[in-house]
């Protein structure tokens, strides 16, 4: 007769249901104590209080929330293993969130982590829903471990694949709080929108955000206001219409009055956009502010030049346009922009980086499907691939206030241009060419563009057409 070997019994097995209820209650206290001791800089939210404030309230869906490391005697240092995932709304739209927690992450290797970002990134793109990336690592390596002890498919955790970012068709978001280096930079610097804090560092201990950032703030919370404020902004189905949003959007802060040609960058913006909603890249006293803001509901991307004295484009102003651009081809909003510079400055214009942006500026901008209006109010171009608008980059209307200054022919390169030789003395000779759509006056400037909008908006939900045979067809697929 053969005796059979003595089964382990996993303590588990015998647990009553109130104690099973009583684990998971201290599971959550464990998650929720690991997540609010810590200490914390001036201007620093916690993972868990990152997600709170981004998010509608009690929206958040966690996805892996009892996760650890597959190491098993750093379990309790690391809930999640680092990388807070789920689902949640933002201003009622759903949206995937991975929020990252430094404190973990310096405990563990974190390969359950990165299951789970895989996934919910191939979750993201499958459904079409914008990810928000709350980004907060560790500059240490990864703690040596005995593989031989980890758990999770077949004994240490394989990476699940994660479809590339480059197929989605919603917006990446990124909110550096922290360190950002290795994958998770190469995933932040292809976001659709990088804001920073000081406190945050890319690539090294001393990796400065200005460099890197599209916009850098203060503080957690403004940070995450920012990345708000954008999503809620941008329209939520590329195949649908764009209409003004649902809500009474508030009025502009300011009128300008007809005579006043002279208006800065602020100036024009406080009376052309909603007063609330805008995403800056710049700051607003800037000759170049360039973001993404609402008329009368429509969201639209912008680029507003002006000031005294009258500037050149820079390298770092292309970049801006460049990235306001992608906005209006990506996800089919309208970008409007304000024509008074000298044109690209010749000190930058010869660089390899400047003429990567400026390339990708014109190449988005050709590529929209949307409404593209520029008004040029002081010294611009009607002609040509300028960035800013011209004939030869598709703008549908390039308005022009009286007192604009605009040659009849190209000015080569559109280089910076002597301020004391302006290009003509008017818009006349444009005008009379058809190079000028119409003219202008500040005070109907917001007006004429809310009319525009609405005549182009919906244009973009048609069905795109192409050739067969010498016959024009839809594309119905």
């Amino acid at each position: 007769m053969t005796t059979r070997s003595k089964r382990h019994v996993s303590p588990e097995k015998n647990l009553t249901m109130a104690e099973r209820l009583e684990r998971v209650d201290q599971e959550r206290a464990h998650i929720d104590a690991f997540d609010r001791d810590r200490e914390l800089q001036p201007g620093q939210l916690t993972p868990r209080a990152r997600i709170a404030a981004l998010v509608d309230e009690d929206s958040f869906l966690e996805i892996g929330a009892f996760a650890k490391s597959q190491h098993r005697d750093v379990a309790a240092e690391t809930p999640a293993d680092g990388v807070i995932t789920g689902y949640a709304e933002i201003d009622e739209r759903r949206v995937v969130v991975l929020a990252e927690d430094p404190v973990a992450l310096a405990a563990t290797d974190a390969q359950v982590g990165k299951n789970k970002r895989n996934r919910m990134i191939s979750n993201a793109i499958y459904r079409r829903l914008p990810i928000v990336y709350l980004a907060d690592g560790t500059p240490e390596e990864s703690p040596e471990f005995d593989m031989h002890r980890g758990f999770l498919l077949s004994r240490v955790a394989d990476q699940l694949p994660a479809r590339d970012i480059a197929e989605r068709e919603a917006p990446l978001v990124t909110v550096a709080c922290g360190m950002c280096a290795g994958q998770n930079s190469s995933l932040a610097v292809r976001s659709d929108l990088l804001v920073a804090t000081t406190h945050a560092r890319f690539g090294a201990s001393d990796g400065s955000p200005d460099a890197v950032a599209d916009v850098v703030l203060g503080s957690d919370a403004e940070a995450i206001a920012a990345a708000q404020r954008f999503l809620s902004t941008l329209p939520e189905e590329l195949d649908t219409p764009l209409e003004p949003l649902t809500y009474n959007p508030a009025g502009p802060t300011n009128i300008l009055l007809d005579e006043y040609m002279d208006a800065t960058p602020e100036e024009q913006f406080e009376s052309i956009f909603d007063g609330e909603g805008a995403v800056l890249l710049t700051e607003i006293e800037s000759n170049c502010v360039v973001g993404l803001g609402r008329i009368e509901g429509f969201p639209v991307a912008f680029a507003l030049t002006g000031g005294s004295p009258r500037a050149s484009l820079t390298t770092t102003d292309m970049k801006r346009i460049a990235k306001a651009a992608s906005w209006s081809a990506d996800y089919q909003i309208p970008f409007i922009s304000t024509q008074d510079t000298l044109g690209y400055d010749p000190s930058d214009a010869a660089t390899a980086e400047f003429m990567f942006a400026a390339a990708r500026a014109v190449e988005s901008l050709r590529a929209s499907h949307a409404a593209k209006i520029t008004i040029i109010t002081g010294w611009g171009h009607a002609l040509g691939d300028f960035a800013l608008g011209g004939l030869g980059t598709g703008f549908d209307f390039i308005w022009s206030w009286p007192s604009a200054r605009l040659a009849a022919t190209d000015s080569p390169g559109y280089l910076a241009r002597d301020p004391e030789s302006p290009p003509s003395e008017g818009p006349w000779e444009a005008a009379e060419l058809g190079l000028v759509s119409e003219m202008i006056t500040p005070g109907d400037l917001r007006e004429w563009l809310a009319r525009a909008l609405r005549l182009l908006g919906p244009g973009r939900a048609l069905p795109a057409a192409h050739y067969d045979r010498g016959q024009q067809i839809h594309d119905m697929t």
